[in-house]
């Protein structure tokens, strides 16, 4: 994301190239997900959903990840490399409308430091769930929805929500 360092380990691995090898985030690499798709879906949701008792959402993430290809993926994820005419710091600056991040405290693929440095950059406010990963409205999503709604509810009235 630019604004806070990431988890040291899921920047271990290059992701153009030859995988150094088909363990952790090492999965994360286009040539890897060429050889085994489902084997990197099966990882990474796992990483993303963490919560004790998650066996439904990781499956559920996975089937819903199968609907595209790897090679779209891959695109997806250059386009993300591409440089921006502003450094993503100005971009979030620019933000002039009320805003919500939501952030687990147990997030394995971006750190809790990311999400907080998101809502400073837009002006916004940051929810830190307890216990969370990095998808949190798959483990609590009526928590999420409440907390959306008061937002909602808050920056319509033009007040700042109390979460």
């Amino acid at each position: 994301m630019g604004l806070a360092p990431n988890h040291p380990e899921c920047d271990a691995a290059p992701f153009e190239g030859d995988p150094r090898d088909d363990h952790g985030w090492a999965r994360y690499n286009a040539q890897y997900w060429l050889q085994d798709y489902r084997g990197f879906l099966e990882f990474f949701f796992e990483q993303c959903v963490n919560e004790p008792h998650s066996t439904k959402q990781v499956e559920d993430a996975i089937g819903w990840a199968l609907q595209t290809t790897p090679e779209t993926l891959i695109d997806a994820t250059r386009g993300l490399a591409i440089p921006r005419d502003e450094p993503f710091r100005e971009t979030c600056r620019r933000v002039r409308c009320p805003t919500l991040v939501i952030h687990g405290d147990r997030d394995a693929v971006r750190p809790l430091a990311q999400g907080a440095a998101l809502a400073r950059e837009t002006g916004g406010q940051l929810v830190t769930l307890a216990g969370s990963g990095h998808m949190p409205l798959t483990r609590d999503p009526v928590k999420v929805n409440l907390l959306l709604r008061q937002f909602i509810a808050a920056a319509s009235r033009g007040e700042r929500a109390r979460c």
